[in-house]
C-alpha cells in the first residue's frame, strides 16, 4: 500500500481555479489531479534525465569513432543489394 504525505504549496490561482474547474465537471478529487500532474512531470524529468545521460555518452568521441569503426566493419561485410526505391 502506498503512503501518503500532506503537503501544502502556492501556485497561481488561475492554475487553481482551472483545475478546480477540471476537477468538478470530471468528478475527481483535486488531490487526484495534482498526483496525476506530478507523476507525469516527474517522469518526464527522469527520461530526459536518462535521454542527456545517453547523449552524453554517445558524445564521448572514443565512443563516436568505436561506433564508426563497428559500422563500417558490418557494411564491409554483408552482402546486401540496394533496394528499387
Amino acid at each position: 500500500m502506498m503512503g501518503y504525505a500532506k503537503i501544502s504549496v502556492t501556485i497561481p490561482r488561475e492554475i487553481y481555479e482551472g483545475i478546480k474547474d477540471i476537477s468538478l465537471k470530471n468528478d475527481v478529487k483535486l488531490s487526484h489531479l495534482v498526483t496525476e500532474a506530478l507523476s507525469d512531470k516527474l517522469r518526464r524529468i527522469k527520461e530526459d534525465a536518462l535521454i542527456n545521460q545517453i547523449n552524453r555518452i554517445y558524445d564521448d568521441p572514443e565512443v563516436s569513432e568505436e561506433q564508426r569503426v563497428m559500422a563500417e566493419s558490418i557494411a564491409d561485410n554483408m552482402d546486401v543489394e540496394e533496394m528499387p526505391w
